[in-house]
């Protein structure tokens, strides 16, 4: 019993820094969101001397086209990238298991490459490759026929939304590869030499017997880039500013703007609050079904 209350304390002693930082870092600011959100605040974050206005803040963003677009775009652009994430990263992961051994190091450093790479930074070189006027992109169109000249890529509407996608799933598809390339590794070896043994296809062994087992891996993929497709900020500010206009702009984005460039603190509270909620939402729903396929000990 003394042992058990020593190991007790020395177990909460661990985790206090990891709970005070999560705390303090992410809790406290969803809390001072919500709090915003719920006072008339333009110009000053003063809310002990703002007029309260409770809900009013939220009826106002429901009443705003611009917002309900920003919302749909954020999520219909989540349910691209996560598609797109998912099964890049699932052929990634194969690839790894399927090449020569002597090439899979080099492959998994490939790999690795857009992970490493910040997002401010991704998105600072992608809005170079993807310049009408110096881009290697345009330029490589144009040498091979495709295009007469060099695209707008982000000035027009349909291709900066494409751009979003393409940036954003190229390192997105690098970090679900490795979620998946774990899952993959548990795959006991005796399943899919029995599944060979049984004249099962490549196809029909995949779809079969490896993607049901990996499927926990599956699922906290998906709630890892759910979550961070629906918050995203830094590669859409990065690359198009949330333009043109105001055709890329994210939930995450839009809230920026409201909140630095005018000063609208309590209706950008309101933004993020919203944001919150959304990702909460998902993470719920991915939770749940995560928590049928492992077990935890009591």
């Amino acid at each position: 019993m003394v042992a058990d209350r020593a190991e007790t304390r020395i177990g909460l002693a661990l985790v206090a820094p990891a709970v005070i930082g999560l705390l303090v870092l992410n809790y406290y600011p969803i809390l001072q969101s919500a709090l915003y959100s719920l006072f008339a605040l333009d110009s000053s974050t003063d809310w002990l001397r703002a007029r309260f206005i409770g809900l009013r803040n939220y009826r106002d963003v429901m009443q705003s086209d611009q917002f309900w677009y920003t919302l749909f775009f954020t999520v219909g652009f989540t349910v691209v990238v996560v598609a797109l994430d998912i099964s890049l990263g699932m052929l990634l992961a194969l690839a790894t298991f399927y090449v020569p051994r002597g090439a899979r190091g080099l492959l998994r450093a490939i790999i690795i490459v857009p992970w490493a790479i910040p997002k401010v930074i991704q998105a600072s070189m992608w809005r170079w490759m993807l310049n009408s006027d110096v881009g290697p992109v345009g330029d490589l169109l144009v040498r091979l026929g495709i295009a007469a000249e060099p695209p707008l890529f982000l000035v027009d509407r349909v291709l900066a939304m494409g751009s979003v996608v393409v940036a954003y799933t190229w390192k997105g598809s690098s970090i679900a590869a490795f979620f998946l390339m774990g899952g993959l590794a548990l795959i006991p070896r005796e399943v899919i030499e029995s599944a060979i043994v049984d004249g099962a296809s490549a196809v029909r062994r995949f779809f079969s017997v490896m993607l049901p087992i990996v499927m926990p891996t599956v699922y906290v993929a998906l709630l890892y880039r759910s979550q961070d497709a629906l918050r995203v900020f830094d590669v859409i500010y990065g690359l198009t500013g949330g333009g043109p206009g105001t055709a890329t702009d994210t939930l995450s984005s839009f809230a920026y703007t409201a909140y630095f460039r005018y000063a609208q603190f309590g209706r950008a509270s309101t933004y993020a609050v919203v944001t919150f909620l959304l990702v909460a939402v998902v993470g719920v729903f991915y939770i749940g079904r995560i928590k049928r396929n492992f077990s935890f000990r009591e």
